[in-house]
């Protein structure tokens, strides 16, 4: 049977004691990799954060999954990937990604063109790796014979964090791997999309999917409510497009509602056993890997674990790790 590697998770927000937790851990089990993503609401660098990462756990894979094009300048993205992918060779990788509308709208930021951010972004990036001279007026960046004084000797992987049609079509044809995170019927569609765009892709081979979606043990009655909870989370800052992708949008209605007047706690009342099954991965770490396992036959390359982890996080990053080692 196919088998996905696993990773573990932990946002920019999480206090520096539990990313090196996290880190640890991973560094004495077989996890494949460690996915740093970024809350722009928070005061914390994910590059600075990756480092550390990387010099604690000097044998795994570094990931930030993902940045923002829109809130940073596009040399900083190119300089502090640079410096990382130094520091590890081969072991980097870059995710990009527009983020959460609502939390660009907090900082005035206004997503026009998705695709046209990514695809930008992603060139220029190449251009400035490759030692060329760029210049472009892009739709959030400006770089005029721009020439990087540094070229990266390892290549530095790209991978996008995307959702709608139009960006998993893209995504196929340019992108090294893809972050899916998403009702969990809808990973067989996204996969099927990116395959065909693949076809077209000057490189052999479909992009490395990375499947992240809000995973945590749940042992009583408090931690399915916070599942709930985080159901609820995802499906009001699930994009509309994507909900009919999977044709559950119409029991999302309530919970998008509800988050939108009330808040995600209110709104948990509303998510049923269905929507909870595919807007997080929760239960015990047995029911846990197998949906782990059926991923990986949809064709997820990697599944990552985290967070929220469970109400007792290292204990239960610890009992999925080995629940899917004994597999």
């Amino acid at each position: 049977m196919r088998r996905a590697l696993l990773d573990l998770g932990v946002t920019s927000a999480a206090p520096l004691s539990r990313i090196r937790g996290v880190v640890s851990i991973a560094k004495r089990s077989d996890v494949y990799g460690i996915w740093l993503a970024e809350d722009i609401d928070s005061a914390a660098d994910v590059f600075v954060q990756a480092g550390i990462a990387m010099r604690s756990a000097p044998t795994k894979r570094i990931g930030i999954g993902m940045t923002i094009p829109l809130v940073y300048n596009i040399s900083t993205i190119a300089r502090a990937s640079a410096v990382l992918m130094e520091m590890a060779p081969n072991r980097f990788r870059l995710g990009l990604g527009v983020g959460s509308v609502r939390g660009l709208a907090r900082l005035t930021v206004e997503v026009r063109r998705p695709c046209k951010v990514l695809r930008e972004t992603s060139e220029a990036l190449r251009w400035i790796y490759n030692g060329e001279t760029v210049t472009l007026k892009g739709e959030c960046f400006e770089l005029d014979n721009y020439l990087a004084r540094y070229r990266p000797r390892f290549t530095i992987p790209i991978y996008l964090g995307v959702r709608g049609r139009a960006l998993l079509r893209f995504a196929g044809r340019m992108a090294d791997g893809v972050i899916l995170s998403g009702p969990i019927r809808y990973v067989e569609k996204a996969i099927h999309i990116l395959r065909e765009e693949a076809t077209l892709r000057r490189s052999a081979g479909s992009p490395r999917v990375v499947f992240w979606l809000p995973t945590l043990v749940t042992r009583n009655k408090a931690d399915r409510n916070l599942a709930r909870t985080m159901a609820a989370t995802m499906i009001a800052g699930t994009p509309a497009n994507v909900l009919e992708m999977t044709g559950i949008s119409d029991g999302a209605v309530d919970v998008r509602r509800t988050a939108r007047e009330q808040g995600y706690d209110a709104a948990s009342e509303y998510v049923t056993e269905e929507l909870l099954n595919n807007f997080t991965i929760s239960g015990a770490p047995e029911q846990i890997c197998e949906v782990f396992q059926l991923l990986a036959k949809l064709g997820v390359s990697e599944v990552v674990f985290g967070p929220p982890y469970g109400r007792e996080i290292f204990r239960s990053i610890r009992e999925v790790v080995r629940t899917w080692e004994s597999l």
